[in-house]
C-alpha cells in the first residue's frame, strides 16, 4: 500500500474513533466500564421511653421507676453493628445504680439458603451495673409467610455454668393500615431456658440458670407511625407471664410493659 493509502487508512481508523468516543462509547478513549455502585451504610437511631426494662419476663428495673431506653444500628451489606442502652430514672432497685446497661452487638445476615427463610447469627455482650457482664451467641431463622414464624437459641458463653440454652418461637404480623404512613404489628412469643442465667437466676446462685423448664409468653402490639420518610413513631404495649412454676418460682410473672420511642433512618 502507497504512503498516502496509509495515511489515508489512519485517517479513518482516527475518524471512527473520534465518533465512538462522541457516542459515549468508555472503550473508545481507552476508559475501563463504569462499575456500579458499592454497598452503602444504612442505619437508625432511636430513644424511647418505657414503664419498665423487661427482658425475658424479668423485671430489671425499681418498681414505680421508669427507664429511657435507645440505640443506633449500622448496616453494611450483610452485617449490622448496634449499640444499646437502658437508663433507670432513680438510683435504687436494681443495681441502685443509674445507667444498668449497655449492649453491643454484630449480627449477620447468611444469604439465603432456603426459600424464603432468612437465618441471622450473631454475638451480643451485656454491660451491667447489676450483675456480672455476660455476652450471647445467638441464631435466629424466620420463614417469610403469613406470620412470619421465627425460631431463635441463644447460648451464654461467658457466665453460664450448665447449659446456658434459651430458645424462643415467635409470630409477627404487620398490618397496615394507611398505606405507609400507619402500620400495626401484632406479635406472640413462647420461651423455653435450658439454665441460661439471664433468664432464670436468684441472688444465691445467679450463673446456674436454675432450671430446664417452659419460661415465659409475650403477647406484644405496636404501631408505627410515619410523619416523615425517615422518622418512625412507635407505641408499644407488651404482656408477659410464667409458663411453668418453675419460671413463677424464680419471679416471672404478669408483667404489662408499655412506652414509646422515636427512630430516625439514615
Amino acid at each position: 500500500m502507497s504512503k498516502s493509502g496509509l495515511l489515508a487508512a489512519a485517517l479513518v481508523l482516527m475518524l471512527g474513533s473520534a465518533v465512538m468516543a462522541a457516542d459515549g462509547d468508555p472503550h473508545a478513549k481507552g476508559e475501563a466500564p463504569a462499575l456500579p455502585p458499592g454497598p452503602k451504610v444504612n442505619g437508625d437511631a432511636y430513644i424511647g421511653v418505657m414503664n419498665k426494662y423487661l427482658f425475658r419476663g424479668n423485671q430489671l428495673n425499681a418498681h414505680s421507676s421508669f427507664v429511657t431506653q435507645g440505640g443506633m444500628d449500622l448496616t453494611y451489606n450483610s452485617f449490622t453493628f448496634s449499640y444499646w442502652f437502658n437508663n433507670q430514672n432513680r438510683a435504687n432497685g436494681y443495681a441502685k445504680a443509674k445507667t444498668t446497661e449497655n449492649d453491643a452487638i454484630v449480627n449477620y445476615a447468611i444469604p439465603e439458603l432456603l426459600k424464603d427463610v432468612t437465618i441471622n447469627v450473631g454475638a451480643q455482650y451485656f454491660s451491667l451495673d447489676a450483675a456480672e457482664d455476660t455476652a450471647e451467641f445467638y441464631a435466629r431463622a424466620t420463614y417469610s409467610t403469613l406470620l412470619n414464624p421465627t425460631l431463635g437459641i441463644y447460648w451464654d458463653f461467658l457466665e453460664a455454668r450448665n447449659d446456658g440454652l434459651f430458645y424462643t418461637a415467635s409470630v409477627a404480623q404487620p398490618v397496615p393500615l394507611i398505606n405507609e404512613k400507619l402500620t400495626l404489628n401484632l406479635g406472640a412469643l413462647v420461651s423455653y431456658n435450658q439454665h441460661n442465667p439471664s433468664a432464670a437466676y436468684t441472688d444465691l446462685d445467679s450463673r446456674s440458670g436454675i432450671y430446664s423448664d417452659w419460661h415465659n409468653f409475650e403477647l406484644s402490639a405496636t404501631l408505627d407511625y410515619k410523619p416523615l420518610d425517615n422518622v418512625t413513631i412507635t407505641p408499644s404495649y407488651t404482656f408477659s407471664d410464667h409458663l411453668s412454676s418453675n419460671a413463677k418460682n424464680v419471679g416471672i410473672g404478669a408483667k404489662n410493659c408499655y412506652g414509646i420511642k422515636a427512630m430516625l433512618s439514615f
